[in-house]
């Protein structure tokens, strides 16, 4: 029986879209280059594994940028939250499972700036915790991961159902016990399909 959802943030509560972001303020090619030497990177990945921080990213990757947008691009490595609208569908859904009595847990790859950010995203106070990969120098789909999510919070795998918009991440989530199911910011009707399919009441 699931007594527990926990979500992902990026690309589910928020709208984790850096090819839309840029491509819709900069030319192609400032874009593509901002994409493959800072968002799209291994690095980036780094940063929410906490083990570089937007500082060292600039460091190491600014003299890619073009002049005339680094400014701009820099101020987006630094907080890209700003960039990143909150889903008022998903939002409304954590509501109605909290209402229903469901534990509702977040796991998100995720630097530390998340701390600082997480006013900025309603969904969040409906939350009963969350797990942050770059506290623990974890990403998911490491299965680690999901094993820190179970014990900091005294988690159940079988009782938990994961959704994410990858779905390696999901995978991870099934080996590790738990449901799971790829999100798709425009297909919601199938998330709230897989959650009937699983028994739970909303």
């Amino acid at each position: 029986m699931i007594k527990n959802i926990v979500f992902d943030m990026g690309g589910v509560l928020i709208d984790y879209n850096p090819e839309k972001t840029l491509y819709g303020m900069f030319d192609r090619e400032t874009a593509d280059i901002a994409l493959s030497e800072i968002f799209r990177n291994e690095i980036w990945r780094e940063k929410d594994r906490g083990t570089v921080s937007a500082e060292d990213i600039l460091r190491l990757k600014g003299d890619k940028i073009p002049a005339r947008s680094y400014e701009k691009i820099a101020e987006m490595t630094l907080n890209l939250y700003p960039y990143m609208a909150p889903f008022r569908q998903t939002e409304e859904l954590v509501i109605r499972l909290k209402a229903a009595g469901y534990g509702i847990y977040l796991l998100s790859n995720a630097s530390l700036d998340f701390y600082e950010n997480k006013k900025g995203i309603p969904a969040l106070k409906y939350f009963d915790g969350w797990l942050i990969s770059a506290d623990y120098r974890l990403l998911k789909p490491e299965p680690e991961i999901y094993q820190k999510l179970f014990s900091k919070f005294n988690l159940r795998p079988d009782e938990c159902f994961f959704t994410d918009d990858v779905e390696e991440n999901c995978e991870g989530a099934r080996l590790a016990g738990m449901k799971a199911y790829r999100f798709s910011s425009d297909d919601f009707g199938g998330l709230i399909g897989a959650l009937k399919e699983n028994g739970i009441d909303i």
